[in-house]
């Protein structure tokens, strides 16, 4: 990514929906219903308009320096000494992310389509893809994002439509059976996973073209993303019941079993599953390029080409030790995830937007004393 390198407020829009949707096709409804059962669709859907408040904060910290990225505005706020401590923080962050986003890819793939290729070669293939897509630029992405998102939209239309006969409204009763509490909890990684994370898109927003609307166009696409995974969440619990949903590490797989069941649409299951891994692949190299440019950027390195290659070699050993399984890292890493998600896509950037605001005030302060 260069400094040179422009892409479409429509292309960023793209971009933040399929970010946002990502690997949450693959994780979230069970994530959701563990926590909250029969009524984690009440979670997903009480979680959007606070999503859409951290999205805002985002998109405020962004017009502090819009033409700066999070690392040069983090640096620019906090100083150069604690401004690098955090923009450290933030690329272990990225690097963490694109792992992370691998790893879910690499473990869906090789347990739902290719069952007898070894995992590593699955992870080497799909970070030499991130790596190509990196070296291909911001502009190139942005194009095939745009070409691939009316695909994205029919498949997932015709999951949709083919789902409606299997329904079944007794899944989600009764309502609120435990009250609340399990819902408020569910809203927890329910806002922090999907919305929480979109902290990625400070790298990319200083190359979009802009236009004025810009801030509403980034919004709706959050907005959208967020009914998208609600409702896929809320056909998962309508179509195959809370239990099942719980205890299945990919969804995807029960419910295009649920199509094959009716006869008229078979063996839909491989391109289900190429298609949520495309998704999660768009999230996934947008972490890898933010971890890579804003090292580059962190470090003063003029040319990010050359660090590209040995950033994946450091992805591919991170996907090993990351996590056993996606299972452990649905069951167990949640929390942990949720609040560092919190810390980075919230609580920072209020911090660097309070910082700001006085810094602003002090100038003012001098300026007047002066005068």
């Amino acid at each position: 990514m260069s400094k040179k390198e422009r892409i479409s407020v429509r292309q960023v829009t793209v971009l933040m929906f399929m970010c946002l949707i990502g690997d949450m096709l693959l994780i979230y409804p069970t994530m959701i219903t563990h926590i909250a059962h029969q009524d984690a669709w009440i979670s997903s859907i009480l979680s959007i308009p606070l999503g859409l408040i951290i999205i805002y904060v985002l998109i405020r910290v962004h017009e502090l320096y819009p033409g700066l990225t999070l690392i040069e505005a983090i640096r620019k706020i906090f100083g150069p000494v604690f401004g690098t401590i955090v923009s450290c923080w933030y690329l272990f962050y990225f690097l963490m992310n694109t792992a992370l986003i691998a790893r879910e890819v690499g473990d869906f793939l090789n347990n739902q389509l290719f069952v007898q290729t070894p995992l590593r070669v699955l992870l080497a293939m799909g970070i030499s893809l991130m790596v190509l897509t990196a070296l291909m630029g911001i502009e190139a992405f942005g194009r095939v994002s745009e070409m691939l998102l009316p695909a994205y939209i029919l498949i997932f239309s015709g999951l949709i439509l083919g789902l409606l006969p299997q329904i079944q409204l007794s899944n989600v009763r009764p309502v609120l059976e435990n009250g609340l509490a399990p819902v408020a909890k569910g809203m927890v990684p329910g806002t922090a996973m999907p919305f929480a994370g979109m902290s990625i898109m400070l790298m990319v927003f200083p190359y979009v073209n802009k236009k004025a609307h810009f801030k509403k166009d980034m919004l709706l696409a959050s907005l959208i993303g967020g009914i998208v995974i609600s409702l896929f969440l809320l056909l998962s619990l309508l179509v195959i019941g809370p239990f099942v949903t719980n205890y299945s590490p990919y969804i995807s797989s029960a419910l295009t079993t649920k199509i094959n069941e009716l006869n008229y649409i078979t063996r839909v299951e491989s391109l289900v599953t190429l298609t949520w891994a495309l998704a999660a692949y768009f999230k996934g190299v947008l972490f890898f390029y933010a971890f890579t440019f804003g090292t580059t950027q962190l470090f003063r390195i003029s040319n990010v080409r050359p660090f590209v290659i040995p950033a994946g070699a450091l992805v591919f050993g991170m996907t090993i030790l990351i996590t056993p399984n996606v299972f452990y890292y649905v069951r167990t890493l949640v929390y942990p995830m949720a609040t560092w998600h919190y810390t980075n896509g919230l609580i920072i950037p209020l911090v660097l937007w309070g910082v700001y605001l006085c810094k602003q005030k002090w100038k003012h302060r001098q300026n007047a004393f002066k005068n």
